[in-house]
């Protein structure tokens, strides 16, 4: 089995705060991870490590290492929003951006380069049919995102998520809002 990400004695500080403490873990490529613990643990502090969110956190030191396919995705030479094509999240409280459901999806898509209408109604319709909404979704594409219920807007991130081609998509917590679409 080939290492996608591994994490070598990690520790995360919010100004003095210690709130990851050693983390040593190899994930795997092509295989499902789920990590379970109570609440405020650590679960959504270290998935957030894992595609640089933390870098947009106010006092927040990260000291060890992660590698992304044997990369060092903290080295000055790492570009964050490239790492994040590669490793998409979808957070635990749906985000959507106060824009229409098509340019929710084409976000993405559009700040790595494709500027094809052809090509962006390609993307958007897959990744909403991929995150199962395309069906309630596919005759407003231009209404605001913001009017949708939870559970379609939690889809939509993910949809959003997947709108890039992600190699690991991490997903916190999501399904806690689709339960009431089951």
């Amino acid at each position: 089995m080939e290492t996608k990400i591994s994490t070598s004695d990690l520790n995360l500080y919010y100004g003095n705060n210690h709130a990851l403490k050693n983390i040593n873990l190899d994930i795997y490529e092509n295989q499902i991870t789920a990590f379970i613990g109570p609440s405020g643990c650590g679960k959504s502090t270290y998935l957030k490590t894992l595609n640089r969110m933390n870098d947009l956190v106010p006092d927040c030191h990260i000291t060890g290492q992660v590698l992304f396919e044997g990369t060092d995705i903290y080295s000055r030479k790492v570009d964050a929003a490239a790492l994040r094509k590669k490793v998409g999240m979808v957070f635990q409280k749906a985000n959507p951006f106060p824009a229409s459901i098509y340019d929710n999806i084409a976000y993405g898509p559009r700040t790595h380069g494709i500027r094809s209408k052809s090509k962006l109604d390609d993307i958007v319709e897959r990744s909403l049919r991929n995150a199962a909404i395309w069906d309630e979704c596919k005759d407003r594409l231009k209404k605001s995102a913001l009017g949708m219920s939870g559970g379609q807007q939690q889809r939509l991130c993910i949809a959003r998520a997947l709108a890039v081609e992600p190699e690991v998509l991490l997903m916190d917590e999501n399904y806690s809002t689709l339960r009431a679409c089951a």
